[in-house]
């Protein structure tokens, strides 16, 4: 049976991923961990859910205390889209890294920039942001990411439907072009490979479980609405099928906040 021993992951991982309560890894960790530890670039595509942040934080963690050099600039960049995202992977970065001295720091919007300037001041080995907030912090003080070895894309597809591939192409030509590149996403569309190909250097693409497909006991319609009432009509087809456990989703939380009150249904 495939466990983390057979990854040549070192015994400070495997004792905090084990005391977290991890058994065995994930296909896409035993598929991805033995090329990043061997210094590849990689393109990751794997559903959601599949482990692709234990996939790529665990053979950093080794790369960085196997090859830690006496500076304080920062070694990792894992650019995110999402606040949520950045402050996941930052906490699972501090399971991961339990025995090990290595820290982390996570930089997203929304809060306030002094806090997150004071703390890079402080040595950081890994820097987990969200591409806009790290631009906002590059303008207020020189920030150095030309020392950085490893940089992760992750969740790049969304991060480039939320328009940061601007952003992100501005903080690639910030960093040195002899690193290591890891690119994660649940798709890859065209235009996410190209954009791949542009910034990775003969990569090994680890594809699995496509979300492309449709399940087979599924069924999809479309029902058209005027902007101004779609709140109106999302209630009245959730009404004339009497659904009684539904999953909405929107682009914000005022949306689903307004929703939630014209309709009188329970959200969370």
């Amino acid at each position: 049976m495939m466990n983390f021993k057979n990854l040549n992951l070192i015994n400070p991982i495997i004792r905090a991923v084990t005391e977290a309560g991890y058994s065995k890894p994930t296909e896409i960790q035993y598929t991805a961990i033995p090329h990043i530890l061997v210094g590849k670039d990689i393109i990751g595509c794997a559903r959601t859910g599949a482990g692709k942040t234990a996939a790529f934080a665990m053979p950093i963690l080794q790369l960085l205390k196997k090859y830690t050099p006496e500076h304080k600039e920062i070694r990792t960049l894992i650019l995110t889209p999402t606040r949520e995202s950045a402050m996941q992977i930052e906490e699972n970065l501090a399971i991961y890294s339990k025995y090990l001295p290595l820290s982390q720091l996570s930089v997203f919007g929304g809060v306030s920039m002094g806090g997150q300037l004071a703390a890079l001041r402080k040595r950081v080995d890994i820097l987990v942001a969200t591409p806009d907030r790290l631009l906002d912090l590059v303008n207020q003080r020189p920030i150095d990411l030309s020392k950085i070895e490893i940089l992760v894309l992750d969740e790049a597809d969304t991060m480039l439907d939320m328009g940061f591939i601007n952003d992100v192409k501005k903080i690639v030509k910030l960093i040195s072009h002899k690193r290591q590149t890891l690119f994660f996403s649940a798709t890859l569309p065209g235009s996410i490979r190209r954009f791949a190909e542009m910034i990775l250097n003969n990569p090994v693409e680890v594809t699995l479980n496509p979300v492309s497909s449709t399940a087979q006991t599924g069924g999809q319609s479309a029902y058209f609405a005027e902007k101004k009432d779609t709140t109106g009509s999302l209630i009245d087809i959730l009404q004339e099928r009497n659904a009684a456990r539904s999953l909405v989703f929107s682009r914000s939380k005022h949306a689903v906040n307004k929703f939630v009150q014209q309709s009188g249904i329970t959200g969370i």
